[in-house]
């Protein structure tokens, strides 16, 4: 984590702490002696950057150990003993630090925490441009000197830190290059003599009200008099790998290249994190899916896991998918000290849109195939792309605790329609004007200029049909809380219902431009709206007003301070909770919303989860479609001709044939564990038609032959 991943009030108070640290603290009272040079060791192995000095991790350092004075803006009080440990390879810098603390302190909001600041300085003063690494209990900051007294954040992030408090003391860790290169960090190389602190503070809050500061040479972090030179080892060459955590390489053993199957996930990289008050995992792992001609291709994914999973190996803990786009490793982090592990694909450089649900299917079933994860308890989350993805997942996936998509596409046509039809007239720049007409749209109108390219040049084909939430519906039996906007200019609340549509101005938008799915679609099943093809049953609708004091978005002004929250009714009996904030029309500067607040799923999901899985999350056509699953045979059969194709392309949606079956039983298997939901999924199962009875003619009578034929199943 770094700065960066905490609300722009949080940051500001943050920077403001790190101010009252160098400015408030100008004594020298000396811990190491004043121009003493610290001398580095070589490094044959990098250490694990965890907080945790593990056995034989750190034996090649040099090792100090010596009587840190702490201060307080009053004057000195008890000194701590401390233990300072340092060790380079040819390109890289450890260093460690170990002090007595008696109590852990990691809130931050309020601000009052323990923190470290490890700071250089390349001249006899500190100046523009020097280098500090800055570590709290859950974050890591690389940041520069912009004047004495002031810091900033780093363009680019390089390194890495942790500080774990055990038994009444608190370790820290780096690691980082000795040369990045980016300009904004420490610039040596081996044999070099670089100044240097490392600052402890103690309980700090930002009116320094009982924090207790001391440092490997002085307390003070922005003066450099007094502080002391670490004399970099000269002799070295590159260091072996850090080992990794043993729990996470027990879970995640295979680092031979992924199968299909068995060993799905190739581990890449893992880590120990700090989640909340403990420690979790962190893994990089690849892992193979089919794409949508049917060809293997390999892709990464990130893995969180909390605490709960590393102190008990056999604990089964909630899973959140988060579909579509990758998840920062703050809100991950964050979802893991609820306890759930969280899983987000990795680095992939394709639009969710464009590369469809195959990579996502293929990773959510992997990861719930882990052996930590209660397969009874799965979320599934994300936001416009990522919220298309989340409704294609909930679809195909059973069962499932919830989901809860944001401002998804549900027609992926006619969004592409709208996305082509208006391209010239977004792009265009008025005359004496610098920037185009509908600046934010122009940023995803090649989504649909790429889809043509595996869907086909005609949006209002079958193949984008198929390819959309809307031909889904009916396998869609989950709880899901989905919101939408009345002023959404990316995903237009068209393809949600007429009720919603709030007609812009006169002379707002240029002429010919249009959002009207009736005017851009040709076909009544491609006209059709989600609330038209939805039963009145399975949904409740609810309008909602702006949160009070809610700022625009579309005057240019940067955000600072916490967004308003949006509350978000939900209901308790119906499939669906629709959520349609009313915005007004949309406003060409607008992206999906055109003011900014914070919708608050927390209550539903909390609700879904509390409540698990009920009955009749099994229906006929869900249980048709996990039949089909189980048979190899596509749900929604579709081909596509690709732009510029002379031959028509057969959409692969399925996973691997072994993946696709483990993935239906595990589930089933999940569902029937309470009596009234294995009848259920037993009644249900009678009515399906002889050739999609792919567990023989009938599953039992009772909960426990159902259980048995499934368990049976699963073992062949």
């Amino acid at each position: 984590m770094d700065l960066s991943d905490f609300e722009p009030g949080t940051r500001m108070t943050l920077a403001l702490a790190f101010a009252a640290i160098v400015l408030c603290l100008q004594t020298s009272c000396a811990q190491l002696p004043s121009g003493v040079d610290v001398r580095s060791a070589p490094c044959p192995q990098a250490p694990r950057i965890d907080g945790r000095l593990d056995p034989g991790e750190w034996d090649a350092a040099a090792h100090y150990t010596f009587s840190m004075q702490m201060n307080r803006t009053t004057g000195p009080v008890q000194p701590r003993p401390a233990e300072l440990w340092v060790m380079n390879s040819d390109t890289n810098l450890y260093i460690a630090l170990r002090v007595p603390d008696a109590e852990r302190q990691a809130s931050l909001d309020p601000v009052k925490c323990d923190l470290m600041i490890l700071a250089f300085c390349r001249g006899e003063k500190i100046a523009a441009g020097d280098d500090r690494k800055i570590l709290l209990p859950m974050m890591y900051g690389d940041k520069h000197v912009v004047v004495p007294g002031q810091d900033a954040d780093d363009k680019v992030k390089n390194g890495n830190g942790a500080m774990r408090w055990e038994a009444g003391q608190w370790t820290a860790e780096y690691g980082f290059p000795l040369n990045s290169g980016d300009g904004e960090d420490l610039a040596a190389r081996p044999g070099d003599r670089v100044k240097f602190n490392l600052v402890f503070a103690d309980d700090f809050a930002p009116k320094l009200e009982g924090t207790e500061f001391g440092g490997v040479f002085t307390p003070s972090a922005d003066d450099a008099n007094g502080w002391g030179f670490l004399a970099l080892a000269g002799n070295v060459g590159p260091e072996k790998p850090a080992s990794e955590p043993g729990w996470l390489v027990k879970l995640f053993p295979n680092t031979a290249e992924p199968d299909t199957f068995a060993h799905r996930f190739r581990r890449l990289d893992s880590t120990e994190i700090p989640i909340g008050d403990d420690f979790g995992g962190q893994l990089t792992v690849e892992f193979l899916y089919r794409t949508f001609d049917g060809k293997t291709e390999k892709a990464q994914a990130c893995v969180y896991l909390p605490p709960q999973v590393r102190r008990d190996p056999k604990a089964r803990v909630p899973l959140m998918y988060n579909a579509g786009y990758e998840l920062d490793a703050g809100s991950a982090t964050g979802l893991a000290a609820k306890g759930w592990i969280v899983s987000t694909p990795h680095a992939n450089p394709v639009n969710p849109m464009d590369r469809g649900p195959n990579l996502d299917v293929a990773l959510l079933h992997a990861t719930r195939a882990l052996p930590c994860v209660d397969d009874a308890k799965v979320m599934i989350q994300g936001g416009s792309a990522g919220g298309y993805m989340t409704l294609m997942l909930t679809a195909e996936s059973f069962p499932l605790v919830c989901a809860t998509p944001m401002v998804p596409p549900v027609n992926w046509g006619y969004n592409a329609a709208y996305f082509l039809h208006n391209s010239a007239l977004a792009r265009a720049i008025p005359p004496g004007g610098k920037d185009p007409t509908l600046p934010v749209l122009t940023v995803v109108l090649s989504l649909a200029e790429i889809g043509v390219k595996t869907l086909g040049d005609d949006t209002d084909a079958d193949s984008w049909l198929m390819a959309s939430p809307l031909s889904q519906l009916d396998s869609i039996t989950a709880p899901v809380q989905v919101v939408w906007s009345t002023g959404d200019m990316l995903v237009p609340v068209d393809q949600v219902g007429a009720q919603f549509l709030r007609a812009p101005k006169p002379g707002v938008y240029p002429d010919g431009f249009t959002s009207s799915i009736a005017a851009l679609m040709k076909r009544p099943q491609t006209r059709a709206r989600l609330l038209d093809l939805l039963p009145k049953s399975s949904y409740e609708t609810f309008l909602l007003p702006l949160p009070a004091g809610a700022p625009s978005l579309t005057t240019g002004k940067p955000m600072t301070g916490q967004a308003p929250a949006l509350d978000l009714p939900f209901s308790k009996t119906r499939v669906w909770s629709i959520d349609v904030v009313d915005e007004g029309p949309p406003q060409p500067a607008a992206g999906h919303f055109c003011y900014w607040f914070n919708p608050a799923y927390s209550p539903f999901m909390d609700w879904a989860l509390a409540r698990g899985i009920v009955a009749d999350q099994i229906t006929v056509p869900k249980l048709t479609r996990l039949m089909m699953r189980l048979q190899g045979k596509e749900y929604r059969p579709v081909s596509a001709l690709p732009s510029g194709a002379a031959t028509p392309v057969n959409v692969v949606r399925l996973d691997f044939p072994a993946a696709e079956r483990a993935d239906v039983l595990q589930g089933l298997i999940a569902f029937a564990a309470d009596a009234e939901r294995a009848k259920r999924l037993g009644a249900c199962y009678s009515q399906l038609p002889p050739g999609l009875k792919a567990l023989g003619p009938a599953l039992g009578s009772t909960p426990e032959a159902i259980r048995r034929a499934l368990q049976a199943a699963q073992a062949h």
